[in-house]
């Protein structure tokens, strides 16, 4: 007998529990295809600065050229998502692939998904999102990768209608990171004046278009690596 009330007792928790977590409102605006990858290298070692490169396809795209002119110099691992600021689900997912992994830099490069969220909205993640890396690492050091321009498919020389919002998640970044004093990498200057370096999709960049963001990117990195690191 005391041994069904303790399994009731837990069923009615359990049941308790579940309506309550029913309740909580999802604020997510989902894609129509949402992913992520999470690729995390030498996690067993410490001898070399580790590097987080967090970002969506763009960073899909350049990660490799970055990872390999970081060779001896940084461990460098990646974590995409189509998960935009402004989406509570990446501050989850941040904090998983932070969870027990210490990183000493991160490139965080993110704006050109989530359209469906506002500038506010947006904005008001990228002090969030600069919590989360700090409290898992205090002595971490940040670089923000700007996002880069939208074209029209097909008409690389103009904008598309989500374009103006990508200026302005971009002058978000720049006033909250100068208060911080973190580099920024301008993607959008290079991107902006080069629509050659696009794919026809208007949003992709090609090879030569991407080995100047691997580049960009890569050589931020070591200069950070170089200042904080070398001795």
């Amino acid at each position: 007998m005391k041994k069904t009330s303790i399994l009731l007792l837990a069923f009615i928790a359990f049941a308790c529990g579940s309506n309550h977590l029913t309740k909580v409102k999802n604020t997510s605006k989902n894609e129509f295809i949402e992913w992520s990858n999470t690729w995390l290298v030498n996690t067993d070692k410490s001898d070399l600065p580790r590097v987080l490169i967090i970002g969506d396809s763009h960073v899909e795209r350049y990660y490799p050229l970055v990872s390999d002119k970081l060779k001896g110099k940084a461990y460098c691992s990646k974590f995409t998502t189509s998960k935009s600021l402004g989406d509570p689900a990446i501050l989850i997912q941040l904090k998983t692939v932070l969870y027990n992994n210490k990183i000493d830099i991160i490139s965080f490069n993110n704006g050109l998904h989530g359209v469906n969220y506002s500038d506010k909205e947006y904005s008001s993640y990228i002090s969030k999102v600069y919590k989360i890396f700090k409290k898992s690492n205090p002595d971490l050091k940040v670089i923000w990768v700007n996002t880069t321009a939208r074209r029209v498919k097909g008409s690389l020389n103009e904008y598309d209608q989500y374009n103006p919002g990508v200026i302005n998640r971009n002058k978000a970044v720049d006033t909250f990171t100068k208060t911080k004093n973190i580099p920024v990498v301008d993607l959008y200057s290079l991107s902006n004046t080069h629509p050659e370096y696009y794919e026809n999709d208007g949003i992709h960049l090609n090879k030569t278009g991407v080995e100047e963001e691997a580049k960009a990117v890569s050589d931020t990195i070591i200069k950070v690596i170089e200042k904080a690191f070398i001795k």
